[in-house]
Formats: C-alpha cells, structure tokens, sequence
C-alpha cells in the first residue's frame, strides 16, 4: 500500500490545522489533578495522551508527577519507571541509557514490544522496521510521566502488545516573568550532572530553552559517559482558540561502552571490568523537530495534530565478540577479540592495547517522519452524553544499516577503508524502509455510573528490505484491525471498577525476508479487570488482573527475527500509597507506597523453529526476563520545614534469559538462571525557605550489594554503591 501524493498532501494540510492526541473534557482541572491534556497550569499548557476525565478510563494507567520526581530525584529513567506496576526495566552497561523496558512479561530488549513517546511523539529508533530504543529522556526535564497499559493504548502505536509510555516534558511559563531553574549534582564513580533551563512567555506565547549534561562511569570501570541534550520550545496563539507549538531537540550521546557483557571466568575474575570498555564505543546524534496546533473549534469539540521529524545517527565499534569463548592461556575462557592477526573471533581478549586487532563497526542511519490528526468532541447521539476520539496518521520509516569488521585499530577510525577492505567478506549494507497509515477511534458513552468505550485501531503497513550489496529487495504489505471494548462503573465516590479487552500488535522486522524466513507480526488480546480508589481519606488504592494470549511471538536470534509460537501471560498488579498526615490531619506527613507486580504464569505454549530450521522445545518454558514478582516501597517523610526523606527498596524476581530455560550456567556466560536480587534506595531534600534552594543527596544501591541483571551478552553485574549530592536553584 502506496499512499498516493494526493493523499499525503491530505494529510500533511490537515495536520497543520487539526490536533493530535488530547483529552476533551470541558471542566476545570487543578494542577494536582495532573492529567488533562491539554492542561492549564496558571497559563503553562501542558499535552498529554490521557483523558481530563480519568474516571471513565476503562483500563489502567499511572502517572508520574512533577512532585514525585523532585522528591525521588531519580538517576535515569529506570529509577523512574520501576515504581510503575507491571513494569520491568532492566539495566544496560552505562546509566540506563537504552532503556530496556517490558511491560506485564513482555521481553524487554530495547522496548521493542513498548510504545515510547515523548510528547505524544515516537522515541523508538524506527518504530516499524527497527523499534529499539537508545535515549530517554533524562527525568529533570520531564513534567509527568503517563503509562497505559489497558484497552485506551489502542489510540497509540504501532506498539500495542503491552503499553504506552509518554514523558512530557516542562511546559513552557506563561506568566509574564522570566522563570527556570538550574541543578548540579556530584558523585562517586565520576559521576556530574548539569541541568538548566529558562523561559519566558505571557498570554500571548513564549519560549523555554532547556540544556542538560550528564558524565560519569558506566558498569565497567573506564566506560565513561558524556550525554548532553539541548531543547527549545515555543509556543504562540494564533487567535483565542488556536495554539502553535514546536520543539527542537538535539542529544550528542558519546560513551565508551560495549554491548558485549562478560564470560562466567571474567565475572569470577572482576565482575567490573571488561577488557575492552574504553576501547568499546557507543555514539549518537539526534535532531528532532516537533510541532503542534491545538484548536479548540467550541467547548465540545478540539483538534489537534502534530507533524514530527527524527534524524538519528548511531555508530557502535565493538572490539569483542560475546558468544565466543577461548582459553587465555591460564585456564580462563574469556572472550575474542571480532577481529585479530587476520583471525575472526578466535583470538583471546588481553588488557593490552590491541593495536593489531580491530572492531566490527555498525553505522546506522535513521529517518523517521509523520503528520497526525485528532479529533476529539463531545456529543448526544440517541441521546446519551458521548466522548469520541477519532484520528489518523500517516509514518515513515528509513533506516540505513552498514556494518563491517576493521583489521586494526587505525582502520576502525575509518569506516570507509574498513569496507573497502570487506574483511572476512563479511560486509552488509541494509537499506530498511516502512510507510503506515494508521486510523483509530474510539467513543465513551454514559449511562447513568457506567462509561462504555469501544475503540479501534487499524494499521495498514508496506515495509520493505534492500540488500544493496547483493540489489535484491524483498517487501510485503500487511493491513491489522485491533477492536478493543472496555468499560468502567464509577458508583461509589473516588472509585472506578473497570473491565476491558484489545487486540494488539507488534509489527515484524522489515529485514525478515534476508534471512529466507518469512516472519509474522506478533499479535496478542489482552484482557483487564481492575479497581482503582481514593475513597478513604490519605488512602490510594490499585489493584489490576491481567491475562495475556500472544500468538507468532516474536523472537530475536541475534538480530535475526523469527516467529516462536504461542505464549500466555497472567498476573496481578497492585500499588498503593498511604498518607498518614491526612489520616490524622497532621502538617508533617508520614507515608508509605509501594508496587507489586505478581506473575505466576508466562510461558511458551508450543514448540518451535529456531532460525536455522531446528526444532526448539519451548512448550512450558517461562519466558524470558519475564520475573514472577516485581516489588518496589517506599517509607518517607515529609516535614513543613521543608524537609523530606525517604529510603525504599527494588525487589527483582529470578529470570530466565532464554527461551529454552537452561539452567545450568555455560562458558559464555549467556545461559543461566538469573537470581533474583533486592537493592536499597535513599533520598533527602531540604527545601530552603524563601529562597528558591533546595539541597540534596541520594544514594543508589544504598548497602552496595552484588548482583546480576542481565545475560543478554554475558554476564552484566548490577551498578556498585553511588552516592550524589547536589543544589537546584529555582528563579
């Protein structure tokens, strides 16, 4: 499916004079209320993904406030996540930097099986042909964070297995003063943080510019890290009813950091140091453009829409090959070097600088466009009160891979002589595109306590795969409808009852057809039943059944994507949070929050295929980095001083990291249980009075324990002790 240029241009003209993904209901909403979109803040415009009107939400969802992330002040996205129940985010060799994030069991590689926004825009690298993730924004510049995990994610894709993530980040002042705020924190393991940002507006528009450095030391000691990101935002009324907005984001991500984790020797050895990490490079550059056009048309109806832009450069060198294993010569297996002596991958890593060994070098190219439509309006059809949400978008996907293997370290700083050389004849240069257009609606209706929500979404797909080495291309079209119904019971005061069921989908990997294999798009129904209440005074309270049946799941065979047959996922989600200062109508408050996640059942229901065609006995084996209990809590105390304090704990259930769930730990130090672990946090702030200062500390990994989170490849042991301090000055 070719859209035809008169269709483009349909849809680039409506998404300059309509809206895209905002809540519609007319009543005023506080600012503690967090979640309209847009929201009013004093002046400050706020868009999220979520409704004002959340009790009619047929499905779950949480939200992150800008009040939780000032008091956790979390390192990275991870810290700010694992809070979310149903979430499970695992930890990569720097500071979380490529968020891995699977949502109620899904795996978590690269959250490719997650909807990432940021401001209702895609964050994934190519959300249709190459869906993995390798920024997150850093929470300092973050507003409020929205998760929806139940029948409404239906209006966000093409990720629709599991649940959306949306970061929004700091509107910009409209008050008529000039306002911002600046941060410094310092650590142990290297670690600086910057932050600062400045903005002024008034009722007519403004602008905030936003700037954010963070350095320190991954995992492995001497894999440093140097990450900044530069925002501006704008914003200007164009009438009474009419608001255009844009942002501008440029990241320079540049990190001495291997993909390649350790053997079950070298973790024996020093489980924090890897041979080749500061010779090991991770760089990326991203320019992205967004704009929006809010329109209030009257009180019952809005448009919005967005157009984006995303060009994202990536370059990995990896001197070390995971999976190949040889004796150093002292009866260690450790692993090779990619390239040495002439020698593919048979060579031992030494801690010498390896001079006459080379790197296998991954360029990778990414453009990714998209102009998007929505409309939402209130209405009384057969009478009854509605809320409707109907919108469109149109996407594209390119994305450039190149890869090829450098003799030496001279070649590995030129990719160009690395590829004429074709070392090993091993070259490849990939040429991924996608087009989709993709429709959604979805309508409440009221009737008396109960709100009824049927929705869907369709998404029509052409991708297609160029070998430009070999000039042969491969493509398919493929058109998914995913219906979803939910419905929510608000009958007594502060609680919703809700029940719901959607199609989701995952779409396949644009290179499947390289591989001689033709790959389908996982695609799943979810099923929810929940409670959510603030009924008690000082008492919040969630509870959230689930019940997963995926079918054609998709697996990743080192890079390589094929279908595994059906799988199954059932669990419980429940957090709440108690103020006891509200209980007893005390100033100073003490409180008490927590998350769990329990899921007794993800397993593999039919045997299978690897990619080469083998059988592989995957009926009844748990699936991968799927942990039966995730658990976080948190005891704090808030003081009218100005001071509050808080020491929680991370609980991570055992892990397989495989699909065949062997035990038994090999060489490699890729197979294996993963144990489960509990890790301490703390956090203290003192807000200064009268004068805009607030000092604080936090440590991570407070009793400094040893552990392992991932095998994915190797062995990667859990972030040591790290403490900061810092200073946040607000004008």
């Amino acid at each position: 499916m070719k859209p035809t240029p008169k269709l483009l241009s349909t849809i680039i003209l409506t998404s300059l004079m309509g809206s895209s993904a905002i809540g519609l209901a007319d009543e005023t909403v506080s600012s503690e209320d967090i979640a309209g979109s847009p929201l009013d803040v004093g002046v400050m415009t706020v868009v999220g993904v979520l409704p004002d009107n959340l009790e009619s939400v047929s499905g779950s969802y949480q939200i992150i406030d800008s009040e939780y992330l000032e008091d956790r002040r979390p390192l990275s996205i991870k810290e700010t996540l694992h809070t979310v129940p149903g979430l499970n985010v695992v930890p990569d060799g720097s500071m979380s930097f490529d968020l891995n994030l699977g949502i109620r069991g899904l795996n978590p590689r690269r959250s490719s099986k997650a909807m990432i926004m940021e401001d209702g825009m895609p964050l994934q690298l190519a959300p249709y042909v190459d869906p993995v993730n390798h920024f997150a924004p850093h929470p300092a510049i973050i507003d409020r964070v929205e998760v929806i995990k139940g029948a409404g994610q239906i209006l966000h894709g093409p990720q629709t297995l599991g649940g959306a993530v949306n970061f929004i980040t700091r509107p910009v002042p409209r008050n008529g003063e000039v306002e911002g705020s600046v941060t410094s924190s310092f650590g142990n393991q290297s670690y600086r943080f910057l932050h600062g940002n400045v903005g002024w507006g008034n009722d007519i528009g403004g602008i905030m510019l936003d700037a954010t450095q963070r350095r320190g030391d991954g995992i492995f000691r001497g894999a440093e890290y140097d990450i900044k990101e530069y925002r501006i935002k704008g914003e200007l009324d164009i009438t009474d009813r009419q608001t255009v907005m844009m942002k501008y984001t440029y990241t320079d991500d540049d990190r001495n950091q291997t993909e390649d984790y350790l053997t079950r020797d070298e973790y024996a050895q020093n489980k924090f140091r890897h041979r080749t990490a500061k010779f090991d490079r991770f760089e990326q550059e991203r320019h992205s453009v967004q704009l929006k056009h809010l329109f209030d048309v009257n009180d019952q109806f809005r448009l919005t829409s967005q157009a984006y832009y995303n060009d994202i450069f990536r370059q990995g060198t990896r001197y070390s090959r995971a999976g190949n294993v040889v004796d150093d010569g002292n009866g260690n297996l450790v692993s090779t070097y990619q390239s040495c002596n002439g020698l593919r991958r048979q060579v031992a890593l030494t801690d010498e600088d390896p001079a006459n060994c080379g790197a296998r070098l991954a360029p990778r190219q990414y453009y990714t466009w998209g102009a998007e439509t929505r409309a939402d309006f209130a209405h009384n059809l057969f009478g009854l009160e509605n809320e409707t949400i109907a919108g469109l978008r149109y996407h594209e996907d390119t994305a450039v891979r190149k890869e090829s293997w450098a003799r030496t370290r001279a070649e590995v700083r030129d990719f160009n002589a690395a590829y004429e050389e074709n070392l090993f004849g091993r070259n490849s240069h990939w040429t991924l595109r996608a087009r989709a257009i993709s429709y959604y609606a979805q309508n409440t209706t009221f009737v008396g306590d109960w709100a009824i929500t049927p929705g869907f979404r369709v998404e029509r797909l052409r991708s297609s795969f160029d070998d430009n080495l070999n000039n042969t291309r491969t493509s398919r079209s493929q058109t998914e409808f995913l219906p979803s119904f939910g419905v929510a019971w608000s009958g007594i005061d502060n609680t919703t009852v809700f029940a719901g069921v959607h199609k989701g989908l995952s779409p396949a990997r644009a290179n499947r057809e390289s591989i001689g294999v033709s790959a389908k798009p996982e695609k799943s129904t979810m099923y929810e039943l929940g409670l959510r209440s603030n009924y008690l005074t000082g008492v919040y309270f969630e509870a959230t059944l689930f019940h997963a049946r995926n079918k054609d799941t998709l697996a990743d065979d080192d890079g390589d994507f094929f279908n595994i047959g059906k799988s199954e996922r059932t669990g419980i989600e429940i957090a709440s949070r108690i103020n006891f200062g509200d209980i007893m109508g005390t100033a100073n408050n003490f409180y008490i929050s927590g998350a769990w996640t329990h899921v007794p059942y993800a397993k593999y229901k039919d045997d299978a295929f690897d990619i080469d065609g083998d059988p592989i006995t995957n009926r009844g084996n748990r699936l991968e980095y799927a942990p039966r209990n995730l658990v976080n809590l948190d005891f704090g105390y808030e003081h009218i001083s100005g001071v509050d304090a808080r020491i929680g704990l991370q609980h991570v259930g055992k892990q397989m990291p495989d699909s065949l769930n062997r035990r038994e730990e090999d060489a490699t130090g890729r197979r294996g249980i993963i144990p489960s672990y509990t890790v301490w946090n703390a956090t203290v702030n003192y807000r200064v009075p009268n004068s805009g200062v607030t000092l604080f500390a936090s440590v991570e990994n407070l009793f400094d324990k040893e552990y392992l989170v991932s095998r994915n490849s190797g062995k990667l042991p859990g972030r040591e002790r790290l403490f900061l301090g810092g200073i946040t000055y607000d004008f």
